[in-house]
């Protein structure tokens, strides 16, 4: 498994992180005419992750998930927000949200409650209680 730049000993997590890293480090690459769909690449990769990683916090019965989901939820609507920017924006505007802006509210969601999150899980997992790794994916929200 490729580990993120920030692995937080979750298999789960440090996978979709690696996943999220690797399709955004596609972007210096991406032509102008693929910058929508790339985006929306990102943005459902982003959701689905958002839905298998509250699927292995309610199976580990993890003490922040509703503040955990209310930052996925922030988040979402973010996504949300700058999909509807993106659709007009130029270019060069287009490459500064998702390079920039995306970049970094994923970033920080992972350095913070996804770390809060990732230390109740392992030392969850240390102490002998299984870590789930394979969560079921139920529906995402729609483009």
């Amino acid at each position: 498994m490729n580990l993120p730049k920030l692995p937080l000993g979750v298999p789960l997590m440090d996978r979709d992180h690696a996943v999220l890293e690797q399709m955004f480090s596609t972007l210096p690459e991406t032509k102008d005419a693929n910058l929508l769909p790339l985006f929306e690449a990102i943005a459902q990769e982003i959701c689905d992750h958002f839905s298998r990683e509250e699927i292995m916090m309610e199976q580990a019965q993890v003490p922040i998930l509703s503040c955990h989901k209310a930052q996925h939820a922030a988040l979402l609507r973010e996504v949300e927000t700058m999909r509807a920017y993106l659709a007009t924006a130029e270019a060069k505007v287009q490459r500064h949200q998702i390079g920039f802006v995306l970049t970094h509210l994923v970033a920080n969601h992972v350095g913070g409650v996804d770390q809060v999150t990732s230390t109740f899980l392992t030392n969850r997992s240390s102490a002998g209680a299984p870590e789930s790794d394979s969560a079921s994916q139920p529906a995402c929200m729609a483009s």
